[in-house]
């Protein structure tokens, strides 16, 4: 039992530290509802604005303003529309689970192999997910 306790918190330790960087703080969605929401591959100006303030400290230089970023989550329901109602249900209600996600920026080449992603937000996994799975998946949502 205590080398079971012992591994947990390596691995704790070892995944806090990931170069991958999540977004702990929660974001002002006053200016964000439902129907500004859309089913485009790419970010709409309202869309943009919010990720650009909730992964504020992760996504360094990275804008995300008429980009296409891929909505991935492990199982169940996903995509953009599923990921901001998400986002919504939250700010109405603080009890509704929220998981802003992680954010994978790709570089010239992974952009080629994921079909033209700038990028991919995994949310509600319980994993640190290798970039080249994330280029993967994304690929396959096409």
């Amino acid at each position: 039992m205590k080398k079971l306790f012992i591994i947990v918190c390596f691995e704790m330790l070892v995944f806090s530290c990931s170069p991958i960087q999540k977004c702990s703080s929660n974001v002002n969605l006053e200016q964000t509802n439902k129907a500004e929401t859309d089913n485009s591959l790419f970010l709409n100006e309202t869309e943009s604005s919010l990720l650009n303030k909730i992964f504020e400290t992760a996504r360094k230089d990275f804008d995300f303003t008429n980009k296409k970023v891929g909505f991935i989550k492990i199982s169940g329901e996903s995509g953009k529309i599923h990921y901001f109602n998400m986002q919504e249900e939250h700010f109405v209600d603080e009890n509704y689970p929220l998981d802003n996600g992680t954010l994978y920026i790709f570089d010239v080449t992974q952009k080629e192999e994921s079909g033209g992603y700038d990028a991919a937000i995994v949310y509600w996994s319980k994993f640190v997910i290798p970039i080249n799975e994330v280029v993967k998946r994304s690929k396959d949502k096409r």
